[in-house]
């Protein structure tokens, strides 16, 4: 293998590495910091720049990112998702072969994997990865990403994953839950943010152990992914909710299960679920991300359905 392709495949453990502890939110903070290679530090990405390729590659693309712009700020790129099976990239400003471009056409020509950095809030990104170029529009000034499926042997030492650019089937597929996966990163940023990063029951503060539980949960087809229709729970008391063990009521009162109430074990039990019996929800401070009476109503009927 080529350098350039050693650093990428280094590059997608590493990724890996911050999914395991982010999911499909990680913060930019956290990409920023890159990772070590044969005693170098390699950098993922460029804040200022969407194209991207470290010093230490001898040609091609390590990563492409796009930025949600600040307040009052205009993005002056159309990066977005297309239905055929693939995302449109917008070219860096001026010659399409020259500069950052080059990278571009370079990971085209030799048909290199990378990692596209899709946002899902502000200075939070959904790594997707591996992707490929497919087809450049000079004149159009765009280029098309697809997404590859991620192979399985990555972490066995001296096995090196096959990276191949997927079928026209396999990209709408790829596509189209790589979108799913975007959706629902966007929509646990934005119900964490409403809640300040803290547990709606527990004030944990701890972002990394924090869940956005939908109230209608997301395979209703009315449940959609408005901060109204979430809360944001620890894990243990996402867990809770969802399983019934757990009911919030209209008002916001929090209700437990006979099933926890009757169960004697240890401390966590006691004081992390027990002791919020009868508790209120702490809810946003903004009026208009406050969950919403009327999901709450339907769904502390299934809790109570589930008592019996």
């Amino acid at each position: 293998m080529t350098n350039s392709l050693l650093i990428i495949e280094e590059a997608f453990k590493q990724i890996q590495r911050l999914e395991s502890i982010f999911g499909d939110d990680i913060p930019w903070n956290a990409i920023e910091k890159g990772f070590i290679y044969e005693n170098e530090k390699i950098f993922l990405a460029n804040k200022a720049r969407g194209i991207f390729k470290p010093k230490q590659m001898l040609r091609g693309l390590l990563s492409i990112k796009t930025t949600i712009p600040r307040a009052g700020r205009v993005n002056v790129y159309s990066d977005r998702e297309s239905d055929e099976g693939y995302f449109y990239y917008s070219l860096q400003k001026g010659d399409p072969r020259k500069q950052g471009n080059k990278h571009i056409w370079e990971a085209y020509e030799s048909k290199s994997p990378f990692i596209y950095f899709y946002p899902v809030a502000p200075a939070f990104y959904k790594a997707i990865w591996p992707c490929y170029i497919t087809s450049i529009y000079p004149d159009k000034m765009y280029c098309e990403v697809v997404v590859g499926t991620q192979p399985e042997i990555l972490f066995v030492p001296d096995i090196h994953p096959a990276y191949k650019i997927p079928s026209t089937i396999e990209r709408k597929y790829r596509v189209a839950e790589t979108r799913i996966r975007v959706h629902q990163a966007a929509f646990r940023e934005q119900v964490l943010d409403a809640y300040n990063g803290r547990c709606a029951i527990s004030s944990l503060p701890i972002r990394t152990l924090l869940e956005a539980a939908h109230i209608t949960p997301d395979i209703d087809l009315r449940g959609d992914a408005d901060v109204t229709n979430g809360i944001a729970l620890s894990r243990i008391h996402h867990k809770a909710f969802d399983a019934n063990l757990i009911g919030i009521d209209p008002d916001y009162k929090i209700h437990l299960s006979e099933k926890l109430m009757n169960t004697t074990d240890g401390s966590l039990l006691e004081i992390g679920l027990k002791g919020y019996h009868g508790k209120q929800l702490i809810l946003p401070k903004n009026i208009r991300q406050v969950p919403d009476n009327g999901r709450l109503e339907e769904r502390f009927s299934i809790f109570q359905a589930a008592q019996f």
